[in-house]
């Protein structure tokens, strides 16, 4: 199962410059118990509320994302719109937990 997950980088007038594809990693347990947070992001319907979790986990975030999408430099990142980095920080998550879910385990009866 290959995924693909595109993310716009725009300009100051609102135009797409630079279109990054994702090269989804499996993420280290430290990463994803960081993020756990974002999973709640749905429930979230305060924009302020949504920024303070997005920004506590900002260090972790950019580490997996710098991971995912290796040719996004800093000012591209503060150049995607937030409305779009939440879903795709989204199927990231949900694509590592399905990984996960896929490990088989040695059972012994």
């Amino acid at each position: 199962y290959k995924m693909e997950i595109k993310l716009n980088v725009y300009d100051d007038e609102n135009n797409i410059v630079k279109t990054s594809t994702a090269e989804v990693m499996e993420l280290k347990f430290g990463s994803i118990r960081s993020l756990m947070k974002l999973l709640n992001v749905d429930d979230i319907d305060d924009t302020a509320q949504l920024l303070k979790v997005v920004y506590g986990a900002w260090e972790q975030l950019t580490k997996i994302l710098n991971g995912c999408f290796p040719d996004m430099t800093d000012e591209d990142w503060d150049n995607v719109k937030l409305s779009e980095l939440i879903p795709v920080l989204m199927t990231i998550l949900k694509y590592s937990f399905t990984q996960m879910l896929t490990i088989p385990s040695d059972s012994k009866n």
